[in-house]
């Protein structure tokens, strides 16, 4: 994308941010029913599919820096991560 383009996306992304929770529950609500009404429902599973990828990869994205920012920290300890894992067996 040109730098365009990017400052677009920015734009949208920052408005999107700025809503408040009732407002992107409308907007968001009456874009899958728009958007599903002229498709199959095969072709509405796909459509759903795509963005609920769209969203896991956003989410995983996020976990990871979540995760790196952790780790990161001074007072960060690994035994947080020990504690989680499973212990093997001797």
């Amino acid at each position: 994308m040109n730098n365009e383009q990017n400052e677009k996306v920015r734009d949208f992304i920052e408005y999107i941010l700025n809503l408040t929770p009732n407002e992107i529950g409308i907007i968001t609500s009456a874009l899958g029913v728009l958007l599903s009404q002229n498709l199959s429902p095969m072709q509405q599973n796909v459509v759903g599919n795509f963005f609920e990828l769209v969203g896991q990869v956003i989410l995983m994205i996020s976990a990871q820096g979540q995760y790196i920012n952790t780790t990161n920290e001074d007072d960060y300890s690994p035994k947080v991560i020990n504690n989680c894992l499973p212990k093997k067996r001797r």
